[in-house]
């Protein structure tokens, strides 16, 4: 019989330890999923952004070394990310081929001027530094115009300012649910042993000595629980990018190691803290309250 209850109880709080960590894998899987789609949204929109072209026109007057000059200094300005130099040669070659008519016999000369095509890097997109830029090659002499998406570029800022928020207060309010989840989960499983800890405690242990093995199972939960929730986003991540080969185009190993980093840290603490304070409350509840 004792053999009987003794196999009942191994078994019992080998399901309650499961279950404990599946329960955080799946809060974390939870977040680990909004953080992956923030990732991502991120990567694209700097891809985005950096796929912008500015268009740099010069005067007539101003010959390709001239220009060859001014694309070097581009080069080694911070801002750049790409430059493409396109001659008045060329630029009247790829508009004939759109055309399909030589308009230059029809019209006796090339009106098309040479240009360079500017690409910026992510940190340099946005309107206020784009006016800046701007302004300064408007006052080279050698620039006729600028042109670039102003409405497609201002349209996106406020897009994504608004998803930005957006995303803020559903992650505030998604850490919230998963901590009460998480917090729910642990005190559940401490408060069916509230009376193994008043017993040590009526026998004379310490409170740090009745702290310790639930702390060092609470850390053993929170990296299991973080494992099984890194090994599902992982799973998924590769089941889109099979569905969705353009995916891995925009993935960024070192935001994903983070993202993964960020996850496991927050299993261990959270699964850690919130054992600490359930066995504190019943490490000083009265032995009437434990009923």
């Amino acid at each position: 019989m004792a053999n009987t209850d003794s196999t009942f109880n191994k078994r019992r709080l080998r399901t309650s330890y499961i279950t404990s960590v599946v329960s955080l894998a799946m809060v974390l899987f939870m977040l680990g999923m909004l953080g992956l789609l923030l990732v991502n949204a991120k990567k694209l929109s700097d891809t985005t952004k950096e796929s912008f072209t500015v268009s740099i026109f010069f005067k007539d007057s101003v010959n390709d070394a001239q220009i060859l000059a001014f694309q070097n200094e581009l080069n080694a300005a911070p801002y750049t990310r790409s430059t493409v130099f396109t001659d008045k040669t060329t630029a009247a070659k790829e508009f004939q081929e759109q055309l399909g008519e030589d308009f230059v016999d029809f019209l006796g000369y090339n009106p098309l001027p040479a240009s360079i095509d500017v690409n910026f890097k992510t940190d340099y997109t946005d309107q206020k530094k784009f006016n800046e830029i701007e302004q300064t090659w408007l006052r080279n002499p050698m620039v006729e115009k600028i042109d670039y998406p102003r409405n497609l570029i201002n349209q996106i800022a406020e897009n994504m300012r608004k998803l930005s928020w957006f995303f803020l207060a559903f992650s505030a309010v998604l850490l919230f649910i998963a901590v009460t989840l998480i917090n729910n989960t642990i005190r559940l499983a401490i408060y069916s042993k509230r009376f193994l800890i008043k017993t040590m405690q009526l026998v004379g242990a310490k409170k740090s000595f009745i702290r310790a093995p639930f702390l060092t199972t609470s850390l053993l939960q929170g990296f299991l629980g973080s494992l099984v929730a890194i090994g599902l986003l992982t799973g998924v991540l590769a089941f889109a990018e099979h569905k969705i080969p353009d995916l891995k185009s925009i993935r960024d190993i070192q935001l994903l190691a983070i993202l993964g980093g960020a996850i496991l840290f927050a299993g261990v603490f959270l699964s850690f803290i919130c054992t600490f304070f359930a066995v504190r409350k019943y490490l000083n509840l009265n032995t009437d309250s434990l009923y």
